[in-house]
């Protein structure tokens, strides 16, 4: 299922939206010592940096072939040696890896629709405990130059609402990412939330 408004602008000007190296910092990757799981790889602009800071496995989701084949190019060019693709349509049909076996999972810019929480209940089920799985959106609060209708993009408290009842715990981690994005990380436990 294509996640509504989830339309790809050039890549140039999709990169541009976003300061890589505040993300990854954000991340914390060093800490992450089981695979790192991808839904929504798009042109790979975090697949990249993502797998040169980590010292792990990175699959990397989507739903687009054009979006794969791009993003697997720039992976092959640049020497990363890290990174499985894979085409599949993660919330009908999940991502197929076994449980408890991630120790991150990264669903940027596409927890805006109604059914957010069958991605959330993906994640919470393939990561270890302690896991994590980073949330990043665009921001409410401000004009963006792009990104979902305001109304459907998610605020701290619609993620939180959202997992409540799985095996998520926030621990504080929820920060503005200039210029135009928020995230929050939540860690599985098995207390639920």
């Amino acid at each position: 299922m294509k996640v509504f408004d989830s339309g790809m602008p050039k890549e140039a000007y999709w990169n541009s939206l976003f300061d890589l190296p505040i993300i990854v910092d954000w991340l914390n990757l060093k800490h992450i010592t089981a695979p790192i799981v991808e839904i929504g790889c798009g042109y790979g602009t975090f697949t990249l940096p993502v797998a040169r800071g980590a010292d792990v496995e990175v699959y990397a989701f989507d739903i687009e072939p054009s979006m794969i084949d791009t993003a697997r190019r720039k992976v092959q060019r640049s020497g990363i040696g890290n990174v499985r693709f894979v085409l599949r349509d993660v919330v009908k049909d999940g991502t197929g890896l076994e449980s408890n076996i991630a120790g991150m999972v990264l669903l940027f810019n596409i927890l805006h629709f109604d059914e957010r929480r069958i991605l959330l209940e993906e994640a919470s089920r393939i990561l270890k405990p302690n896991g994590v799985a980073a949330i990043i959106h665009w921001r409410k609060d401000i004009p963006t130059p792009r990104g979902t209708r305001v109304y459907t993009r998610p605020d701290q408290q619609m993620i939180l609402d959202s997992v409540s009842g799985l095996d998520f715990r926030f621990d504080g981690n929820s920060k503005v990412l200039e210029p135009y994005h928020w995230g929050i990380q939540l860690v599985k436990s098995n207390k639920k939330i």
